[in-house]
Protein backbone atom coordinates (compact mmCIF):
# COMPACT_ATOMS: atom_id res chain seq x y z
CA UNK A 1 0.00 0.00 0.00
CA UNK A 2 1.34 3.67 -1.04
CA UNK A 3 3.05 5.27 2.20
CA UNK A 4 1.43 9.10 2.63
CA UNK A 5 4.86 10.67 2.15
CA UNK A 6 7.82 10.67 3.99
CA UNK A 7 6.78 13.10 6.81
CA UNK A 8 3.93 10.59 7.35
CA UNK A 9 6.10 8.17 7.61
CA UNK A 10 7.65 9.91 10.43
CA UNK A 11 4.69 10.30 12.22
CA UNK A 12 4.13 6.21 12.07
CA UNK A 13 7.57 5.53 13.28
CA UNK A 14 7.54 7.84 16.20
CA UNK A 15 4.18 5.66 17.02
CA UNK A 16 5.88 2.96 16.74
CA UNK A 17 3.11 1.87 14.06
CA UNK A 18 3.00 0.02 11.13
CA UNK A 19 0.89 0.70 7.55
CA UNK A 20 -1.78 -1.75 8.48
CA UNK A 21 -1.60 -0.83 11.98
CA UNK A 22 -2.39 2.48 11.42
CA UNK A 23 -4.33 1.94 8.86
CA UNK A 24 -6.65 0.12 11.56
CA UNK A 25 -6.35 2.38 14.47
CA UNK A 26 -7.63 5.03 12.23
CA UNK A 27 -10.52 3.34 10.89
CA UNK A 28 -11.54 2.20 14.88
CA UNK A 29 -11.01 5.92 16.05
CA UNK A 30 -12.18 7.95 13.16
CA UNK A 31 -15.37 9.93 14.57
CA UNK A 32 -18.33 9.59 11.42
CA UNK A 33 -18.19 13.28 10.02
CA UNK A 34 -14.14 12.96 9.31
CA UNK A 35 -15.23 10.64 6.81
CA UNK A 36 -17.91 10.06 4.06
CA UNK A 37 -17.98 6.32 3.30
CA UNK A 38 -21.31 7.04 1.25
CA UNK A 39 -19.02 9.18 -1.00
CA UNK A 40 -16.05 6.23 -1.18
CA UNK A 41 -18.92 3.66 -2.12
CA UNK A 42 -20.24 5.92 -5.25
CA UNK A 43 -16.75 6.59 -6.53
CA UNK A 44 -15.25 3.09 -6.02
CA UNK A 45 -18.22 1.62 -7.96
CA UNK A 46 -18.14 3.68 -11.05
CA UNK A 47 -14.73 2.93 -10.92
CA UNK A 48 -15.09 -1.23 -10.34
CA UNK A 49 -18.11 -0.58 -13.14
CA UNK A 50 -16.15 1.36 -15.85
CA UNK A 51 -12.03 1.73 -16.45
CA UNK A 52 -11.95 4.99 -17.59
CA UNK A 53 -13.61 6.59 -14.71
CA UNK A 54 -10.47 5.11 -12.92
CA UNK A 55 -7.93 6.68 -15.45
CA UNK A 56 -9.88 10.17 -14.92
CA UNK A 57 -9.16 10.65 -11.12
CA UNK A 58 -5.98 8.82 -11.45
CA UNK A 59 -3.38 11.13 -9.81
CA UNK A 60 -6.05 13.09 -8.35
CA UNK A 61 -7.56 10.44 -5.61
CA UNK A 62 -5.06 7.93 -4.05
CA UNK A 63 -5.50 4.81 -2.10
CA UNK A 64 -4.67 6.42 1.43
CA UNK A 65 -7.28 9.26 0.86
CA UNK A 66 -9.85 6.14 1.72
CA UNK A 67 -10.94 6.15 5.37
CA UNK A 68 -12.85 2.93 5.01
CA UNK A 69 -9.92 -0.14 4.97
CA UNK A 70 -11.51 -2.24 2.43
CA UNK A 71 -12.39 0.19 -0.14
CA UNK A 72 -8.79 1.30 0.47
CA UNK A 73 -7.89 -2.10 -0.13
CA UNK A 74 -9.74 -2.36 -3.44
CA UNK A 75 -8.73 0.84 -4.83
CA UNK A 76 -4.70 0.07 -4.30
CA UNK A 77 -5.21 -3.40 -5.76
CA UNK A 78 -7.00 -1.59 -8.53
CA UNK A 79 -4.58 1.01 -9.22
CA UNK A 80 -1.31 -1.80 -9.09
CA UNK A 81 -3.20 -4.08 -11.71
CA UNK A 82 -3.35 -0.97 -13.96
CA UNK A 83 0.05 -0.29 -13.31
CA UNK A 84 0.91 -3.88 -14.15
CA UNK A 85 -0.66 -3.86 -17.29
CA UNK A 86 -3.64 -5.97 -16.17
CA UNK A 87 -7.34 -5.58 -16.67
CA UNK A 88 -8.71 -5.23 -13.16
CA UNK A 89 -11.43 -7.75 -13.06
CA UNK A 90 -13.35 -8.76 -10.08
CA UNK A 91 -11.62 -11.80 -9.58
CA UNK A 92 -8.11 -10.36 -9.72
CA UNK A 93 -9.26 -7.66 -7.36
CA UNK A 94 -10.63 -10.40 -4.78
CA UNK A 95 -7.05 -12.78 -5.40
CA UNK A 96 -5.18 -9.24 -4.40
CA UNK A 97 -7.14 -8.21 -1.46
CA UNK A 98 -8.46 -11.88 0.16
CA UNK A 99 -11.76 -13.68 -0.29
CA UNK A 100 -12.86 -11.88 3.00
CA UNK A 101 -12.69 -8.77 4.90
CA UNK A 102 -13.54 -7.38 8.49
CA UNK A 103 -15.74 -9.58 10.51
CA UNK A 104 -15.43 -12.20 7.21
CA UNK A 105 -17.92 -10.46 5.01
CA UNK A 106 -17.40 -11.54 1.20
CA UNK A 107 -15.43 -9.31 -0.90
CA UNK A 108 -17.05 -10.05 -4.49
CA UNK A 109 -20.28 -9.68 -2.66
CA UNK A 110 -19.27 -6.25 -1.81
CA UNK A 111 -17.38 -5.56 -4.88
CA UNK A 112 -21.01 -6.42 -7.12
CA UNK A 113 -23.20 -4.32 -4.88
CA UNK A 114 -21.29 -1.24 -5.60
CA UNK A 115 -21.22 -1.66 -8.95
CA UNK A 116 -25.21 -2.19 -9.35
CA UNK A 117 -25.57 0.56 -6.86
CA UNK A 118 -23.33 3.15 -8.86
CA UNK A 119 -24.98 1.97 -12.05
CA UNK A 120 -27.06 5.16 -12.93
CA UNK A 121 -24.19 7.62 -11.36
CA UNK A 122 -22.48 9.49 -14.62
CA UNK A 123 -20.54 12.71 -12.65
CA UNK A 124 -18.48 11.82 -9.68
CA UNK A 125 -16.43 14.82 -9.02
CA UNK A 126 -18.03 15.97 -6.22
CA UNK A 127 -17.96 12.91 -4.49
CA UNK A 128 -13.63 13.04 -5.07
CA UNK A 129 -13.67 16.36 -4.01
CA UNK A 130 -15.44 15.47 -1.04
CA UNK A 131 -13.37 12.57 -0.21
CA UNK A 132 -10.25 14.33 -0.20
CA UNK A 133 -11.51 17.21 2.20
CA UNK A 134 -12.11 14.29 4.54
CA UNK A 135 -8.39 13.21 4.42
CA UNK A 136 -7.79 16.49 4.60
CA UNK A 137 -9.18 17.03 7.72
CA UNK A 138 -7.97 13.74 9.49
CA UNK A 139 -4.01 14.61 8.44
CA UNK A 140 -4.67 17.65 9.82
CA UNK A 141 -5.99 16.33 13.03
CA UNK A 142 -3.32 13.98 12.74
CA UNK A 143 -0.68 16.19 12.25
CA UNK A 144 -2.05 18.41 15.12
CA UNK A 145 -2.08 15.92 18.08
CA UNK A 146 1.42 14.88 17.35
CA UNK A 147 3.08 17.95 17.16
CA UNK A 148 1.11 19.50 20.08
CA UNK A 149 2.86 15.53 22.42
CA UNK A 150 6.34 16.83 20.51
CA UNK A 151 6.04 20.22 21.47
CA UNK A 152 5.57 19.22 25.44
CA UNK A 153 8.62 17.06 25.78
CA UNK A 154 11.15 18.37 27.06
CA UNK A 155 14.14 17.10 24.83
CA UNK A 156 12.35 17.96 21.60
CA UNK A 157 14.52 20.23 19.34
CA UNK A 158 12.28 22.73 18.49
CA UNK A 159 13.96 23.25 14.91
CA UNK A 160 13.50 19.84 13.80
CA UNK A 161 10.39 19.73 14.92
CA UNK A 162 9.31 23.04 13.02
CA UNK A 163 11.08 21.35 9.74
CA UNK A 164 8.97 18.26 10.13
CA UNK A 165 5.77 20.19 10.98
CA UNK A 166 6.37 22.30 7.77
CA UNK A 167 6.60 19.22 5.89
CA UNK A 168 3.86 17.40 7.22
CA UNK A 169 1.83 20.25 6.30
CA UNK A 170 3.11 20.77 2.81
CA UNK A 171 2.61 17.04 2.11
CA UNK A 172 -1.10 17.42 2.79
CA UNK A 173 -1.67 20.08 -0.01
CA UNK A 174 1.10 17.78 -2.15
CA UNK A 175 -1.85 14.83 -1.91
CA UNK A 176 -4.84 16.59 -2.11
CA UNK A 177 -4.18 17.71 -5.75
CA UNK A 178 -3.14 16.42 -8.82
CA UNK A 179 -0.17 17.50 -10.82
CA UNK A 180 -0.11 16.79 -14.31
CA UNK A 181 2.11 16.91 -16.75
CA UNK A 182 2.86 19.65 -19.06
CA UNK A 183 2.06 19.65 -22.83
CA UNK A 184 4.91 20.92 -25.57
CA UNK A 185 1.98 22.89 -26.77
CA UNK A 186 1.62 24.51 -23.73
CA UNK A 187 5.19 25.63 -22.83
CA UNK A 188 6.05 26.16 -26.60
CA UNK A 189 3.19 29.20 -26.16
CA UNK A 190 4.00 30.20 -22.71
CA UNK A 191 7.76 30.63 -24.56
CA UNK A 192 6.43 32.30 -27.52
CA UNK A 193 3.98 34.63 -25.09
CA UNK A 194 7.30 35.67 -23.73
CA UNK A 195 9.55 36.32 -26.82
CA UNK A 196 6.37 38.41 -28.21
CA UNK A 197 6.35 40.74 -24.74
CA UNK A 198 10.41 40.78 -24.54
CA UNK A 199 10.17 42.54 -28.56
CA UNK A 200 7.11 44.09 -27.85
CA UNK A 201 8.23 46.52 -24.72
CA UNK A 202 12.12 46.05 -25.39
CA UNK A 203 12.47 44.89 -21.99
CA UNK A 204 14.37 41.41 -21.62
CA UNK A 205 12.79 39.13 -19.01
CA UNK A 206 15.43 38.07 -15.63
CA UNK A 207 18.28 40.53 -13.75
CA UNK A 208 21.14 42.35 -14.65
CA UNK A 209 24.11 43.65 -12.75
CA UNK A 210 24.23 46.57 -14.22
CA UNK A 211 28.08 45.73 -14.75
CA UNK A 212 28.07 45.75 -18.84
CA UNK A 213 31.21 43.69 -18.89
CA UNK A 214 29.92 41.07 -16.26
CA UNK A 215 26.56 41.09 -18.05
CA UNK A 216 28.55 40.02 -21.46
CA UNK A 217 29.67 36.82 -19.62
CA UNK A 218 26.72 36.23 -17.91
CA UNK A 219 23.74 37.03 -19.92
CA UNK A 220 20.83 37.38 -18.25
CA UNK A 221 20.19 35.84 -14.81
CA UNK A 222 16.71 33.96 -14.20
CA UNK A 223 14.38 33.41 -11.50
CA UNK A 224 14.88 29.73 -10.61
CA UNK A 225 18.80 30.28 -11.14
CA UNK A 226 21.03 29.03 -9.14
CA UNK A 227 24.21 30.96 -9.25
CA UNK A 228 27.79 30.46 -7.40
CA UNK A 229 30.23 32.97 -7.06
CA UNK A 230 33.58 31.85 -5.92
CA UNK A 231 36.96 34.15 -4.95
CA UNK A 232 39.44 33.92 -1.92
CA UNK A 233 39.13 35.19 1.29
CA UNK A 234 38.69 39.07 0.57
CA UNK A 235 38.46 38.30 -3.32
CA UNK A 236 35.72 40.60 -3.63
CA UNK A 237 32.51 37.90 -3.97
CA UNK A 238 30.31 39.21 -0.97
CA UNK A 239 30.79 42.75 -2.79
CA UNK A 240 29.01 41.66 -5.80
CA UNK A 241 26.81 40.20 -4.37
CA UNK A 242 25.51 42.93 -2.50
CA UNK A 243 26.03 45.07 -4.93
CA UNK A 244 23.62 42.66 -7.55
CA UNK A 245 20.94 42.35 -4.62
CA UNK A 246 21.21 46.38 -4.39
CA UNK A 247 20.21 46.28 -8.46
CA UNK A 248 17.40 43.69 -7.91
CA UNK A 249 15.60 45.64 -5.36
CA UNK A 250 16.06 48.69 -7.61
CA UNK A 251 15.09 47.35 -10.38
CA UNK A 252 12.52 44.42 -9.54
CA UNK A 253 11.50 44.25 -5.90
CA UNK A 254 12.76 42.74 -2.50
CA UNK A 255 15.72 40.57 -2.00
CA UNK A 256 17.09 39.22 1.46
CA UNK A 257 21.53 38.90 2.16
CA UNK A 258 21.65 35.92 4.72
CA UNK A 259 25.07 37.14 5.81
CA UNK A 260 26.88 33.97 8.06
CA UNK A 261 30.12 35.86 8.45
CA UNK A 262 29.84 39.25 8.96
CA UNK A 263 27.19 41.45 11.09
CA UNK A 264 24.30 43.30 9.52
CA UNK A 265 26.20 46.50 10.74
CA UNK A 266 29.32 45.38 8.35
CA UNK A 267 27.07 45.68 5.24
CA UNK A 268 25.75 48.68 6.45
CA UNK A 269 29.15 50.07 5.88
CA UNK A 270 29.95 48.49 2.91
CA UNK A 271 26.17 50.04 1.46
CA UNK A 272 27.02 53.32 2.60
CA UNK A 273 30.60 53.44 1.28
CA UNK A 274 29.57 52.41 -2.05
CA UNK A 275 26.66 55.72 -2.06
CA UNK A 276 29.44 58.08 -0.67
CA UNK A 277 33.27 59.29 -0.99
CA UNK A 278 33.89 57.51 2.64
CA UNK A 279 35.67 53.95 2.79
CA UNK A 280 33.75 51.39 5.28
CA UNK A 281 36.66 51.21 7.75
CA UNK A 282 36.61 55.45 7.79
CA UNK A 283 33.04 55.23 8.70
CA UNK A 284 33.64 52.23 11.09
CA UNK A 285 36.25 54.51 13.17
CA UNK A 286 34.34 57.63 12.63
CA UNK A 287 37.39 59.22 10.40
CA UNK A 288 35.47 61.88 8.25
CA UNK A 289 35.04 66.06 8.15
CA UNK A 290 31.90 67.84 8.04
CA UNK A 291 31.21 67.55 4.09
CA UNK A 292 31.95 63.87 4.46
CA UNK A 293 29.21 63.32 7.30
CA UNK A 294 26.98 65.33 5.05
CA UNK A 295 27.54 62.76 2.13
CA UNK A 296 27.07 59.83 4.84
CA UNK A 297 23.14 61.42 5.78
CA UNK A 298 22.08 61.46 2.12
CA UNK A 299 23.54 57.90 1.45
CA UNK A 300 21.54 57.03 4.64
CA UNK A 301 18.30 58.39 3.23
CA UNK A 302 18.86 56.58 0.06
CA UNK A 303 19.54 53.33 1.69
CA UNK A 304 16.45 54.15 3.96
CA UNK A 305 14.48 53.55 1.05
CA UNK A 306 16.18 50.12 0.04
CA UNK A 307 14.42 46.76 -0.57
CA UNK A 308 17.41 44.80 0.61
CA UNK A 309 16.55 42.67 3.58
CA UNK A 310 19.43 40.98 5.87
CA UNK A 311 19.70 37.54 7.56
CA UNK A 312 22.63 37.76 9.73
CA UNK A 313 22.08 34.54 12.63
CA UNK A 314 25.43 32.55 12.14
CA UNK A 315 25.35 28.90 11.99
CA UNK A 316 22.08 28.72 9.84
CA UNK A 317 20.97 25.56 8.79
CA UNK A 318 19.48 25.12 4.88
CA UNK A 319 16.10 24.71 6.31
CA UNK A 320 15.69 27.85 8.11
CA UNK A 321 16.94 29.58 5.12
CA UNK A 322 14.05 27.69 3.24
CA UNK A 323 12.12 28.91 6.00
CA UNK A 324 12.83 32.49 5.67
CA UNK A 325 12.51 32.54 2.04
CA UNK A 326 8.84 30.58 2.29
CA UNK A 327 7.84 33.35 4.50
CA UNK A 328 9.53 36.77 2.85
CA UNK A 329 7.93 35.13 -0.43
CA UNK A 330 4.68 35.42 0.92
CA UNK A 331 5.05 38.44 2.76
CA UNK A 332 7.62 40.74 0.65
CA UNK A 333 7.51 38.99 -2.85
CA UNK A 334 10.53 38.10 -2.92
CA UNK A 335 13.03 38.62 -5.50
CA UNK A 336 16.43 37.11 -5.09
CA UNK A 337 18.92 36.02 -2.26
CA UNK A 338 22.17 35.76 -1.76
CA UNK A 339 23.89 32.89 0.91
CA UNK A 340 27.07 34.06 2.23
CA UNK A 341 28.39 31.36 1.87
CA UNK A 342 28.07 28.03 0.83
CA UNK A 343 30.66 26.32 3.97
CA UNK A 344 29.05 27.92 6.61
CA UNK A 345 25.63 26.52 5.80
CA UNK A 346 24.74 23.95 8.48
CA UNK A 347 22.57 20.76 7.30
CA UNK A 348 20.59 18.11 9.19
CA UNK A 349 22.07 14.89 9.82
CA UNK A 350 25.25 13.80 11.89
CA UNK A 351 28.68 12.63 10.32
CA UNK A 352 28.80 14.08 7.00
CA UNK A 353 31.78 15.44 5.74
CA UNK A 354 32.07 18.75 3.86
CA UNK A 355 31.61 17.38 0.79
CA UNK A 356 28.35 15.85 1.68
CA UNK A 357 27.06 18.67 3.25
CA UNK A 358 27.63 21.36 0.17
CA UNK A 359 26.30 18.50 -1.83
CA UNK A 360 22.81 19.31 0.31
CA UNK A 361 23.40 23.38 0.70
CA UNK A 362 23.73 22.93 -2.92
CA UNK A 363 21.10 20.64 -4.13
CA UNK A 364 18.24 22.45 -1.41
CA UNK A 365 19.18 26.11 -3.10
CA UNK A 366 18.91 24.77 -6.64
CA UNK A 367 14.85 23.27 -5.48
CA UNK A 368 14.14 26.35 -3.78
CA UNK A 369 15.12 28.76 -6.45
CA UNK A 370 12.99 26.71 -8.48
CA UNK A 371 10.17 25.91 -5.93
CA UNK A 372 9.80 29.87 -5.57
CA UNK A 373 10.81 31.10 -8.64
CA UNK A 374 13.66 33.32 -7.00
CA UNK A 375 17.32 33.79 -7.98
CA UNK A 376 19.60 32.30 -5.63
CA UNK A 377 22.89 33.38 -5.41
CA UNK A 378 25.51 31.47 -3.00
CA UNK A 379 28.74 32.04 -2.67
CA UNK A 380 31.77 30.37 -2.24
CA UNK A 381 35.38 30.34 -0.71
CA UNK A 382 38.05 28.97 -2.94
CA UNK A 383 40.75 26.45 -1.63
CA UNK A 384 44.34 27.35 -0.35
CA UNK A 385 45.94 25.22 -2.89
CA UNK A 386 44.71 26.60 -5.88
CA UNK A 387 47.00 30.20 -4.45
CA UNK A 388 50.03 27.76 -4.89
CA UNK A 389 49.15 26.82 -8.84
CA UNK A 390 51.48 28.02 -11.53
CA UNK A 391 47.53 29.36 -12.89
CA UNK A 392 46.35 30.63 -9.33
CA UNK A 393 43.17 31.38 -11.25
CA UNK A 394 39.93 29.57 -9.89
CA UNK A 395 38.52 26.76 -11.05
CA UNK A 396 34.97 25.24 -10.18
CA UNK A 397 37.39 22.12 -8.27
CA UNK A 398 38.53 24.74 -6.32
CA UNK A 399 35.10 25.44 -4.77
CA UNK A 400 33.30 24.41 -1.39
CA UNK A 401 31.69 21.65 -2.85
CA UNK A 402 32.79 21.68 -6.33
CA UNK A 403 31.37 18.99 -7.66
CA UNK A 404 28.63 19.97 -6.63
CA UNK A 405 28.41 23.51 -7.56
CA UNK A 406 29.24 22.32 -11.43
CA UNK A 407 26.37 19.64 -10.76
CA UNK A 408 23.37 21.67 -9.51
CA UNK A 409 24.66 25.34 -10.22
CA UNK A 410 23.26 27.33 -13.74
CA UNK A 411 26.04 29.34 -13.68
CA UNK A 412 29.17 30.23 -12.11
CA UNK A 413 31.95 32.65 -12.15
CA UNK A 414 35.31 33.10 -9.79
CA UNK A 415 36.70 36.28 -9.47
CA UNK A 416 40.44 36.81 -9.07
CA UNK A 417 42.51 39.39 -7.90
CA UNK A 418 45.97 38.90 -9.26
CA UNK A 419 47.29 42.18 -6.90
CA UNK A 420 46.95 40.15 -3.81
CA UNK A 421 48.56 36.95 -4.88
CA UNK A 422 51.54 38.53 -6.63
CA UNK A 423 52.26 40.32 -3.17
CA UNK A 424 52.73 36.65 -2.14
CA UNK A 425 54.78 36.15 -4.55
CA UNK A 426 57.03 38.93 -4.23
CA UNK A 427 61.08 38.41 -4.92
CA UNK A 428 63.03 39.03 -2.18
CA UNK A 429 66.09 41.23 -4.37
CA UNK A 430 63.94 43.58 -6.15
CA UNK A 431 66.78 44.99 -8.41
CA UNK A 432 66.85 41.39 -10.42
CA UNK A 433 65.10 41.01 -13.88
CA UNK A 434 62.27 38.70 -11.75
CA UNK A 435 62.33 41.95 -8.98
CA UNK A 436 61.22 44.17 -12.66
CA UNK A 437 59.29 42.04 -14.20
CA UNK A 438 57.15 41.66 -10.45
CA UNK A 439 56.74 45.55 -10.43
CA UNK A 440 55.65 45.66 -14.31
CA UNK A 441 52.87 43.07 -12.96
CA UNK A 442 52.22 44.65 -9.97
CA UNK A 443 51.56 47.86 -11.98
CA UNK A 444 49.09 46.06 -14.37
CA UNK A 445 46.82 44.75 -12.42
CA UNK A 446 47.07 47.13 -9.19
CA UNK A 447 43.10 47.14 -8.38
CA UNK A 448 41.80 45.42 -10.94
CA UNK A 449 39.62 42.22 -10.35
CA UNK A 450 39.36 39.41 -13.06
CA UNK A 451 36.17 37.63 -13.53
CA UNK A 452 36.04 34.01 -15.19
CA UNK A 453 33.59 32.44 -16.41
CA UNK A 454 33.09 28.94 -15.11
CA UNK A 455 30.16 27.65 -16.17
CA UNK A 456 26.84 28.95 -17.89
CA UNK A 457 23.64 27.93 -19.71
CA UNK A 458 23.40 31.33 -21.20
CA UNK A 459 24.81 34.29 -22.95
CA UNK A 460 27.61 34.98 -25.03
CA UNK A 461 31.07 32.35 -25.26
CA UNK A 462 32.88 35.33 -23.72
CA UNK A 463 35.10 33.51 -21.08
CA UNK A 464 36.71 36.43 -18.92
CA UNK A 465 36.71 40.25 -18.47
CA UNK A 466 38.49 42.63 -16.08
CA UNK A 467 36.67 44.76 -13.58
CA UNK A 468 37.83 47.58 -11.68
CA UNK A 469 38.12 46.70 -7.49
CA UNK A 470 37.19 49.87 -5.97
CA UNK A 471 37.93 48.82 -2.08
CA UNK A 472 37.10 52.41 -0.38
CA UNK A 473 33.73 52.43 -2.21
CA UNK A 474 33.11 48.84 -1.61
CA UNK A 475 31.57 48.08 -4.97
CA UNK A 476 32.77 46.61 -8.95
CA UNK A 477 32.80 48.97 -11.49
CA UNK A 478 33.83 48.90 -15.23
CA UNK A 479 37.41 49.52 -16.17
CA UNK A 480 38.19 53.22 -17.21
CA UNK A 481 39.30 52.90 -21.07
Amino acid sequence: MKCQSLATDWICCRRGMNLNERSRSRDRSQPAQLSNPEAEKIVLGRILQNEVTFWQINGTLQGFHFSVEIYRDVFTAYHLLTMEGKKPTLSLLQSRVGPEYGDGSSTMTLMTALIRNTAEIDDISDEVTKIIEMWQRRRTIEICDQFIKEAKGAQTDTGYMLADLENCVKDISVNSQAEPVKTMKAAVAKAMAGSKRTRDTGVSPGFDTGIASLDEILGRMFPSDLGVIGAAPGGGKSLLGLQILDRVQEQHGHACFFSLEMRDEDLARRALAGKSSVSASEIEEGNYDAFQYDELRSAQEMLDRSRVLLDDRPGLRIDQIRERCLVLKRTHDLKAIVVDHIRLVQVMGRNLNRFDKAEIVTGTLKTLAKELNLLVIALSQITRSSQRRDDPRPRLSDFDGGSSVEQDADWAIGLFRREDWLLSQKPYDMGTPEGSKWAEDMGRCKGKIEVLNLKRRRGTPKLSCELTFDGRASLLREVER
